[in-house]
């Protein structure tokens, strides 16, 4: 799984294209009102502060150390109780549960082989409460074909960057990016495609929804999958 180090920086800025109220209104259609949330690789904490002010107490993970000074800083700022952990969200360990857990943003996709995915699941199970819902998304397989050859370069104020993507089958997305400014450093990650038909267990979790970019059907053309599981109350 990547780690973002010296990029958590500038990850905000870069990033500012993201319409997160997608996934903000998705979410809140989805589950009940003031009910729990965990965020999955909440990164630097938008999605989550947001659910927060509009009333879901939600608390994040995250395993990159950065990310989670920028997400503290950003409930500090906007007077929010939640809390943070720096783990890994293929084994983690809360001494609680929750009625939801969300895992956006291609975050699954970072996991570098289905075991970790099937661990991944398996920490999900033990931190929901009975019929809790898990709400994750991936990118399609056209999607990951799409993003080959992508070359995208951009100047801000204080610091421009370059990011190239690959696609290296069968499943490999391979990212460089490259910063330069008053820093200047590289750094590369990888992300996978999953089929999603191999990401439902459905021992352990019903189907609830799936969906293609935040519609109500999933198509060829479909770029973001959606999947909601709920986790059944007795095992078979």
């Amino acid at each position: 799984m990547n780690e973002y180090k010296n990029f958590s920086a500038y990850f905000d800025t870069i990033m500012d294209f993201l319409d997160y109220n997608k996934w903000i209104n998705f979410t809140k259609e989805n589950i009940k009102k003031d009910s729990t949330i965990l965020d999955l690789a909440c990164g630097s904490g938008i999605f989550l502060v947001n659910m927060n002010l509009y009333g879901y107490p939600t608390d994040g993970l995250d395993l990159s150390s950065q990310m989670i000074d920028l997400c503290r800083d950003k409930i500090f700022i906007n007077h929010i109780f939640c809390d943070l952990y720096e783990q890994d969200m293929t084994n983690f360990k809360i001494d609680k549960k929750y009625d939801n857990i969300t895992c956006y943003f291609d975050s699954i996709n970072h996991l570098n082989s289905i075991n970790d995915v099937k661990k991944l699941f398996d920490s999900v199970y033990d931190h929901l409460n009975d019929e809790g819902l898990f709400l994750f998304d991936i990118f399609s397989y056209d999607r990951f074909l799409d993003a080959d050859n992508t070359d995208i370069s951009e100047d801000f104020e204080d610091f421009s960057y370059n990011w190239k993507m690959n696609v290296e089958l069968p499943n490999t997305l391979h990212h460089h990016i490259k910063i330069t400014g008053n820093d200047n450093f590289e750094e590369n990650y990888d992300e996978h495609f999953y089929d999603y038909n191999e990401l439902i267990d459905d021992k352990r979790f019903e189907l609830v929804k799936i969906v293609g970019d935040f519609k109500k059907k999933l198509t060829k053309k479909s770029e973001r999958i959606l999947i909601i599981l709920k986790k059944k109350t007795s095992i078979l």
